[in-house]
Parts: structure tokens; C-alpha cells; sequence
């Protein structure tokens, strides 16, 4: 069996297990559902994006689609793979034949079809019960932003792992980054009524300029909302996980002194 085939199945069996655990499948498919309902029915009506009044349900069918990106792919993939590592389960499979890239390949394939659905799942919600209209820019555009999301925020993930020396420490550290920069971000809060320093502040982190940029294509009719600047950030910080992840990652243990 080539290297690639082996790529293949063990995607394949990394998502298995992810629909055979059913804490994890509610979480990451109904939770952001559930936030999308609740901002709905708190900001009601319209808000305001970059000086122009825009419809709130669209405004955070982007939000949450940007954040869901960043929970799964960063977040999920930070716990998950500092959890294997720390239950032995990375130094085993590296003492097998099969080739390290292997395990790690799967981890962000299965991440990328993850996010991939469960997105579908929040523009059919945002569609069906909020009446966002879509069009082939905005699909084009969540196409771009999700390709460049799940690669700078799993090339986080992984990086990050290198201080995260316990799961729980992954725990914590994952779901609180998240939260914060959600807020940052203008995820959760209107860009509208956020002091500008908070948002000078947030625009320095690449989940405001995903966030912008899906809102954008999600309320300027006939936009992508694919800019230099928020793509050239998001890859920034992509490169930068990734050459921190490829010199720094570690297969054995930590937490029992594993270096």
C-alpha cells in the first residue's frame, strides 16, 4: 500500500472515530447551531458593518461559521492530538512502519471534512430560517476562507502543543484562546459597539480577518470578501505555526519528561 493510501485510511478511521463518539459529534455540530439561534434571537433587526446598516442574521451566520473554523481547527485539534500524545498514543504509532506525516495528515484531513460539513450545516440553517441569501461570490469566498482557515489555525494547533504539557492544560488553554479572540474578533459582538482599541487589538490575530472577510462576502452583494490583507495575515500566522510545529513537535510524552 503506497503512502497515500495509508494517508487515506487512516483518514478514514480518524473520522469513524469521530462519529463514534458521540460527546464530540454533539458538540461540534450542534453547539455552533445553538450559538447562531441564540445571537439571533438577542440581536434582533439590523446591524451596522462598515458604516452601512446590514441584517443582523447574516452578520452572524459569518461570525459563527468564523468562529466554528477556528474551534475545530484549532481548539478540537489542539486537545486532540496533546491528549494522544500524552496517553502514549503518538510514540506508538511513530515505532510502527508506517511513516510519521502519516498520523498527522489525517488529523488535518479529518479536520478540513469536519469544518466542512458542519459549515454546510450553518449556511442551510442561515438560508433556511434567516433567509441569507447566497450567490457564487459568497460561496467562493467561504470556499477561500475555509481552505486558509483550517491550514493557519491546525498549523496553531500543532505548534501550540509544544507548550501545552498536560490535556488538561490543552483544555484550557484551546477553548479560552478561542473565547477571547471571539471577542476581539467581532464574533460575538457587533463590530459597531466595540471600542477601537479592542479592535485595533484583534485585528492583529487572524480570526478578525476571517471573520471580516466572510462578513463581507455574506452582506456586500456581489463580493468574494477575499482581500490581500486578511488572506496574507491568515497565511502569516500559518507559517509561522507550521515552522514553530515542524521544529518544535513532540511524540512522546511531556508530562512524564519527554522531550
Amino acid at each position: 500500500m503506497s503512502d497515500v493510501s495509508l494517508a487515506l485510511a487512516q483518514t478514514r478511521y480518524a473520522l469513524r472515530g469521530f462519529l463514534r463518539d458521540p460527546s464530540a459529534l454533539g458538540f461540534t455540530a450542534f453547539f455552533p447551531i445553538l450559538l447562531l439561534l441564540l445571537f439571533n434571537a438577542i440581536f434582533k433587526g439590523v446591524t451596522d458593518f462598515n458604516g452601512t446598516h446590514v441584517r443582523a442574521p447574516a452578520y452572524y451566520t459569518a461570525s459563527i461559521i468564523a468562529y466554528e473554523i477556528m474551534l475545530v481547527s484549532f481548539s478540537s485539534l489542539l486537545v486532540r492530538v496533546t491528549t494522544n500524545r500524552e496517553r502514549g498514543l503518538l510514540k506508538r504509532f511513530r515505532g510502527t512502519p508506517m511513516p510519521s506525516w502519516v498520523y498527522l495528515f489525517s488529523e488535518i484531513a479529518r479536520t478540513f471534512v469536519v469544518v466542512a460539513a458542519t459549515v454546510a450545516v450553518l449556511v442551510g440553517v442561515g438560508a433556511g430560517f434567516y433567509h441569507v441569501t447566497l450567490s457564487v461570490h459568497l460561496v467562493l469566498g467561504l470556499v477561500v476562507y475555509l481552505v486558509a482557515g483550517v491550514f493557519c489555525f491546525s498549523a496553531l494547533a500543532l505548534a501550540l502543543t509544544r507548550l501545552c504539557v498536560t490535556a488538561d492544560a490543552a483544555s484550557a488553554i484551546g477553548p479560552l484562546a478561542a473565547t477571547i479572540l471571539a471577542f476581539l474578533s467581532g464574533v460575538f459582538i457587533p463590530v459597531a459597539v466595540m471600542p477601537a482599541w479592542m479592535l485595533d487589538l484583534g485585528k492583529v490575530f487572524p480570526l478578525e480577518h476571517m471573520a471580516r472577510g466572510l462578513q463581507a462576502a455574506f452582506l456586500i452583494p456581489g463580493a468574494t470578501g477575499v482581500t490581500g490583507v486578511d488572506l496574507g495575515v491568515m497565511i502569516a500566522w500559518g507559517a509561522i505555526g507550521l515552522i514553530v510545529a515542524v521544529r518544535l513537535f513532540r511524540w512522546e510524552p511531556m508530562a512524564s519528561g519527554g522531550r
